[in-house]
């Protein structure tokens, strides 16, 4: 008998019957395919009430070869309003297209996960749904919920009460009178903003510049860092790391060679014993004898990905993140 239920709503009906990828495969996940106009049709009606209660739903963006007129956004709000508590994804074919990064962005206040359907994967899926099943079981635990959400002891709590959005600095509200409710909206911070831009997290990138070493060579070294790695909820998905606790750990090596530290990305190379030719150089000029700060982008609204020097690279003041500057590369 299969664990969990998801929906794949689809206008595509190869797809949704046989195409469906990586979806459905497991055992313990059971796909129903819908086309949208009869599932919209039997949620509005009374054959609603008969309707299996699903644990997920993946929604294709574009409706459009088949007879219902509306959308993906459409269908979700159709969605949200008979199940205010599940997580619905959206997938489109166009995820890689640069015209769509404007409406991907724009869905992200409505869906939980937007991707391609070829990125989706049973076993990511099901770690989602227990991490969602892990928010549900800290409901009305105050911080210490949250806190054993993020699989890290009291050592950061203040750091983490600073950045929680308002809502959250008590924990996660048991009761609460807002759509969605709190476990999807507590998610969604998670997954958009906490895991997303550099703060009390940082990324491969911003970890291996702010220690010294060539990204390109990062994962060499990550075991030397293991102990601020980020392993909470829907860590599954994405490599993190605690900032505070990767600047400790940087801190604790010099202590243990009695030494100091003046800056990390100056120092860490030394004390994780990291060899020239693996040393991080900045990606926007010549000069290798100073050691890249920061990271910027190649343009405005990119993922920031190249280690560069601050004097090589500006604020973008569009974008805004806590405790990291978004930045982007200057030509010299």
């Amino acid at each position: 008998m299969s664990e969990y239920t998801i929906l794949w709503i689809d206008d595509d009906k190869e797809r949704r019957e046989t195409g469906r990828g990586g979806v459905g495969d497991d055992e313990r996940v059971d796909v129903i395919p819908c086309d949208p106009m009869e599932l919209a049709s039997r949620i509005l009606s009374d054959e609603g009430k008969d309707f299996p209660e699903p644990d997920l739903a993946l929604v294709d963006w574009y409706l459009h070869t088949g007879d219902y007129a509306g959308d993906g956004p459409s269908i979700e709000g159709i969605l949200r309003d008979k199940y205010p508590e599940i997580p619905i994804y959206a997938f489109s074919s166009n995820y890689d297209d640069g015209r769509f990064k404007r409406e991907r962005k724009q869905g992200e206040s409505r869906f939980a996960l937007i991707t391609s359907p070829d990125r989706l994967r049973d076993e990511d899926i099901i770690h989602d749904l227990q991490d969602y099943e892990q928010i549900r079981e800290q409901e009305g635990e105050g911080i210490d919920g949250i806190l054993n959400l993020f699989d890290i002891g009291g050592e950061l709590q203040e750091k983490i009460e600073s950045t929680l959005p308002q809502e959250f600095i008590n924990g996660i509200p048991s009761k609460d009178s807002y759509e969605p409710g709190s476990i999807l909206r507590f998610a969604r911070w998670v997954r958009h903003e906490l895991l997303e831009k550099p703060g009390l997290l940082w990324d491969d990138v911003w970890t291996a510049t702010k220690v010294g070493i060539d990204v390109r060579c990062f994962d060499q070294y990550q075991d030397q860092l293991f102990s601020a790695r980020y392993t909470g909820i829907f860590s599954h998905r994405i490599d993190r790391w605690w900032r505070e606790l990767v600047r400790d750990q940087i801190y604790t090596l010099a202590a243990e060679q009695e030494t100091t530290v003046s800056r990390t990305w100056q120092d860490g190379p030394d004390l994780l014993d990291i060899p020239d030719s693996d040393r991080s150089e900045c990606q926007a000029c010549n000069d290798d004898e100073h050691t890249p700060q920061t990271v910027a982008a190649g343009k405005p609204g990119e993922q920031a990905e190249f280690q560069v020097h601050y004097r090589c690279s500006d604020i973008e003041k569009s974008r805004e993140s806590t405790f990291e500057d978004f930045r982007m590369m200057v030509k010299l």
